[in-house]
């Protein structure tokens, strides 16, 4: 199998996937998710444009220190982590010129930046890291509030701090810099970000880069995302890879570091209270088994720490903690089944995390809420919370019938797009192997050099997760001959139609809203 063929092949699965997706059928309008609440990142000072110098950073340590705190941030909605917690930063840089002659120039500081959300800032002109402070060598320095080109859209403008710096030559130079940092995300979970990459136009390497991460708590699965991705499908474990964790502290340690995009620091935490609560009730509901009130602090406890948007994310515990939720639940009524008002809050948690997901995909109830329904309306006939759910159940089962086979139809496809491009990159790497163990046996002796293989090296980059990569087209081939040799082109043939309908759809759905 040819790399062109193979990445052909691959395009045409990512394209039946996104046509599936978009093909996906429009339900009887209801919310759809939106971005969540934002707040700019950290960074390293980096220089201005088309500025050269000779004066390299030799070292760069970072001190995220985060913590709970009880009152809202600025300009923060309900749903913004940045009511419950946020993080004290320190950083110390260390730089050294280089060059036979002394240097004097700005330096300069995002202080409203982020490249996990790229281009969301500058529409949130309030957003920007509080109580930002500058020493240069021990020394406090003053700055001023400037608009430049934003770090992750260039095309707008955002806050900047800019400061003035003189590196003498052969000399050192510390800069130290605190500000308070809001986290990014819907609660109960926030993300903190560090941009590491904005360090990357002085002389040469970083020389060592120790970044921390300080909980107020031992660091777990729970209280920390360390696998899964969000519901914008961005991956949500701490970022960037290599990292260690000991008791409370995430550590990354560089030496001799370009930073790029892929070095930029993220780490998706817990509320710390929600955290403790967690830790509190569970001890409690060990210590007292066969307490309702127990597993009912238990059962809302370990709900505050878990993610739902539309159903139980990866976030921290995730399906696993909310599962614990439903054991609690369910011990709850067993020891307590004359309380309403415990079967109605069950009913709500299932219908929140997997009861809408039901309806809407297979337009049926989910078994456990439906007979946790029809018992509660038994044992508590005509309670009109209990009612309402369950005939407003049956009144969705009877509108999304009629898309249940469509759902079903998208589902199947997604998947299989999805095992055939796994398929193709797995065959991939075998033939990759194997070319390159044909050439090692094909040498005269174990000291030999191995010689520059285009085709294997072609073959090599197609097992990278890269879905459309990119074609160079000669500058002598017709347009015929490019677009054979640009399988991004048949994507588009298919995409194109199918995003214009799903744009119409959404109009559509509005105009009615």
């Amino acid at each position: 199998m040819s790399s062109q063929y193979g990445r052909k092949m691959i395009v045409w699965a990512f394209c039946a996937l996104l046509a599936a997706m978009l093909a996906a059928p429009v339900r009887p309008g209801r919310a759809d998710i939106g971005w969540p609440p934002l707040n700019p990142a950290g960074a390293s000072p980096g220089l201005p444009i088309g500025v050269e110098t000779n004066v390299r950073m030799l070292s760069e340590e970072v001190n995220i220190t985060i913590e709970a705190h009880a009152r809202p941030a600025a300009g923060q909605g309900e749903d913004s982590p940045a009511n419950a917690m946020r993080a004290q930063v320190e950083a110390v840089f260390l730089m050294r010129n280089l060059g036979q002659a002394d240097e004097t120039f700005d330096v300069w500081f995002p202080l409203a930046a982020s490249l996990r959300y790229p281009g969301m800032l500058p529409y949130f002109p309030d957003k920007y890291l509080r109580d930002f402070k500058l020493w240069i060598d021990g020394e406090p320095t003053r700055y001023e509030q400037v608009k430049a080109p934003d770090v992750g859209d260039p095309s707008q403008e955002s806050l900047w701090a800019r400061f003035p710096m003189s590196f003498p030559a052969g000399k050192d130079v510390h800069v130290r810099l605190s500000y308070l940092l809001y986290p990014t995300g819907r609660r109960p979970f926030g993300g903190f970000e560090y941009i590491l990459q904005t360090g990357a136009g002085w002389k040469g390497t970083i020389g060592q880069v120790n970044l921390n991460v300080y909980l107020p708590d031992t660091i777990t699965p729970e209280n920390v995302s360390l696998s899964g991705r969000s519901i914008e499908g961005l991956p949500i474990q701490p970022q960037p890879e290599g990292y260690v964790i000991e008791d409370n502290v995430i550590r990354w340690q560089f030496t001799d570091l370009e930073p790029t995009a892929e070095h930029n620091l993220y780490v998706d935490v817990l509320e710390p209270q929600r955290y403790r609560e967690l830790l509190s009730a569970r001890a409690q509901a060990e210590n007292a088994p066969n307490s309702p009130e127990a597993q009912i602090a238990l059962a809302r406890a370990a709900r505050g720490a878990v993610m739902v948007v539309k159903t139980v994310g990866q976030h921290g515990g995730g399906v696993a903690l909310g599962e614990q939720v439903n054991v609690a639940y369910r011990r709850a009524i067993e020891l307590a089944p004359n309380r309403v008002k415990l079967v109605r809050e069950y009913a709500d948690w299932l219908m929140r995390t997997v009861g809408w997901m039901s309806l809407r995909g297979e337009a049926a109830c989910y078994p456990e809420l439906c007979a946790l329904l029809e018992k509660g309306l038994q044992d508590f006939p005509g309670d009109p919370e209990l009612s309402e759910l369950y005939e407003n159940i049956q009144q969705q089962i009877e509108e999304n019938a009629p898309y249940a086979t469509q759902w079903a139809l998208t589902q199947t496809a997604t998947q299989q797009a999805l095992d055939t491009q796994q398929a193709l990159v797995t065959q991939q790497a075998r033939e990759t192997q194997a070319a390159v163990e044909a050439t090692r046996r094909a040498l005269p002796s174990p000291t030999a050099v191995i010689p520059t293989n285009t085709a294997i090296a072609a073959a090599a980059a197609t097992v990278a997760p890269v879905v459309t990569p990119p074609v160079e087209t000669p500058a002598q081939a017709t347009p015929t001959e490019a677009a054979a040799q640009s399988p991004r082109i048949e994507c588009f043939s298919i995409a194109l139609p199918m995003v214009g309908l799903a744009g119409a759809r959404w109009v559509a759905r509005r105009r009615k809203a």
